[in-house]
């Protein structure tokens, strides 16, 4: 924006010192099993089920996969709720580890399996009914390809359910919140890569290597919302359900402003804070 040191001491001075963690700190924290932490976040999960107005369907008669499962919350969640059927698969052995611990805990061996592997690479066993990707899709590097790959998942009639966000453009896309005391909107697009990257490796991630946003965060694809509705569209999906901005519901000022801003294709890319989708197989 001024220039990337000038941008880089702007910043600092916005930093804060709180959530400072190595990578160490990091994979320790996870390890941890915390029923306390579950519940939370389960329900925060149950809060987002609802942005669905009734499209994803709870139903224990049907297989569903939980794809970037994570440490376990989501699939967890859905056995809780009365899914009899539910697979969580996560890429990083740490996080299947931590949810494993979490269901013996529960006694839940019988409804939740957890899988430790690559989606990419990955070849299931069965089909599923409703795939899950839940704060998944901004992460991914070639989510056009991970859409195509997932047709293969689902059984006939199978649908895809997917929530993410912040896209990067939007906002506060850059997944730094928690690292600032003052939150500039479109951070990530205002100033340059280096000087974010910076302070985030001197004030709170030490012995992170990242270099860059895609490798922040898990991984930011730097996706525009235009470019997911390509995407759908070029992978043979097709929309059963589509929100965004789910979040400015109790709000009608914003909601009213929302709904239209996201309407004008040269600027709702960056206005699409989420999306809340459920795919269908095009003509099926």
């Amino acid at each position: 924006m001024l220039g990337t040191t000038l941008d880089y001491f702007i910043l600092r001075g916005l930093a804060h010192s709180r959530n400072r963690a190595t990578e160490e700190q990091l994979n320790r924290c996870s390890s941890q099993v915390s029923a306390e932490s579950f519940e939370k976040e389960m329900s925060k999960f149950r809060k987002i089920i609802g942005r669905f107005e009734g499209h994803l369907p709870i139903d224990p008669g049907l297989r569903y996969l939980d794809m970037g499962c994570g440490t376990g919350e989501l699939t967890i969640a859905f056995a809780k709720l009365g899914v009899r059927r539910i697979t969580g698969v996560d890429v990083l052995p740490r996080r299947i580890e931590r949810a494993q611990a979490y269901v013996r805990q529960l006694g839940m061996g019988r409804d939740v399996q957890f899988i430790c592997g690559d989606l990419h690479a990955w070849v299931p066993e069965e089909k599923y009914d409703v795939l899950l990707s839940f704060d998944v899709l901004e992460h991914i590097e070639e989510p056009e390809a991970f859409l195509r790959k997932i047709t293969g998942f689902a059984a006939p009639g199978g649908i895809a359910v997917l929530a993410f966000g912040p896209l990067f453009h939007s906002p506060y896309g850059d997944h730094m919140w928690d690292f600032f005391r003052l939150q500039i909107p479109w951070r990530g697009i205002l100033f340059p890569e280096q000087a974010v990257l910076r302070v985030r490796r001197e004030c709170f991630r030490p012995t992170d290597p990242a270099k860059g946003y895609r490798e922040v965060a898990g991984g930011l694809n730097l996706m525009r919302y235009s470019e997911f509705l390509k995407y759908v569209r070029n992978t043979g999906w097709e929309f059963d359900y589509l929100a965004v901005n789910t979040c400015l519901r109790r709000l009608p000022p914003l909601r009213f402003i929302s709904d239209i801003v996201t309407r004008v294709p040269a600027v709702r890319d960056y206005f699409v804070h989420n999306v809340y989708a459920v795919l269908r197989r095009a003509g099926r």
